[in-house]
C-alpha cells in the first residue's frame, strides 16, 4: 500500500497550497454504482452494483471555478471467467483523485457544474479471488447541479464516471494463471454512478 500513502501524501500537500483560497466547502459522497462488464485475453469477468460512498474539499477560486480533492469507495462482488478457471469473491475499489470544477450559474440558488479529475484507484480483493491489491492511474469526471439551501449547505446531483486505466501495463487481476483487465487487451473497468453530495462551506 506504499504507492497509495505516496498518493494521498502529494494531494495532501497540493491541497495545502490552495488552502487560503476564498472558500473551502466539504464534500459528502452518496452514489449507486451500476454493474460493468469487461473482457480481457484469458476471459470475461463482471463487477456487480452497488453502493458508493465518499467524501473530500473542494477550494473555490473564483465563482465558477474550484479545485477538489475527493475520495470515493465502493465494496462489492467480483466474478470472473477464466479458461480453466471461475473466480468470485468481493472487492474494494478506492479512488484519490483531484480535479478541477466549472460552474455554470442560472441563478442564485442553482448552477450546472462539471468536474474532471485525475488520481490513483487500488483494489483491496478477498482472498477467494487470488488476486493481490493493485494500484493503477485514475481518471473521473461528473457532469450534475448545485442546488444551494444557504450561504452554507448546497446538495449537488451527479452523474459520474470512474475508471482505473489500464494503458500503462497491469491491472486488477484475478487468478494466478491469467486473467486480468490489463494492457495485453487494452480492457478499461468503467464504473458509472448516480448520485449526488451534501456539501457544508467551511469558509
Amino acid at each position: 500500500m506504499k504507492k497509495e500513502y505516496l498518493v494521498t501524501g502529494l494531494f495532501i500537500l497540493l491541497a495545502l497550497g490552495v488552502w487560503a483560497q476564498p472558500t473551502i466547502t466539504l464534500m459528502t459522497f452518496e452514489s449507486y454504482t451500476f454493474a460493468d462488464k469487461f473482457d480481457t485475453e484469458y476471459g470475461t469477468g463482471k463487477i456487480e452494483d452497488g453502493f458508493q460512498w465518499g467524501g473530500g474539499l473542494e477550494f473555490g477560486l473564483s465563482e465558477y471555478n474550484a479545485v477538489e480533492l475527493i475520495y470515493q469507495n465502493i465494496k462489492t462482488q467480483v466474478t470472473y471467467q477464466g479458461f480453466d478457471n471461475k473466480y468470485s469473491g468481493n472487492v474494494g475499489i478506492n479512488y484519490m483523485l483531484l480535479g478541477g470544477t466549472r460552474y455554470a450559474p442560472l441563478n442564485e440558488k442553482i448552477a450546472g457544474f462539471g468536474t474532471l479529475d485525475l488520481g490513483a484507484a487500488w483494489s483491496n480483493p478477498d482472498t477467494s479471488l487470488d488476486s493481490e491489491s493493485v494500484t493503477k492511474f485514475a481518471i473521473g469526471g461528473r457532469l450534475g447541479v448545485r442546488i444551494s439551501a444557504s450561504d452554507k449547505i448546497s446538495l449537488r446531483l451527479h452523474t459520474q464516471l470512474l475508471s482505473p486505466v489500464q494503458w500503462a501495463g497491469g491491472g486488477f487481476y484475478f487468478g494466478t494463471g491469467g486473467g486480468g483487465a490489463g494492457v495485453s487487451t487494452g480492457s478499461t473497468i468503467w464504473q458509472f454512478n448516480l448520485g449526488g453530495s451534501v456539501n457544508i462551506r467551511l469558509k
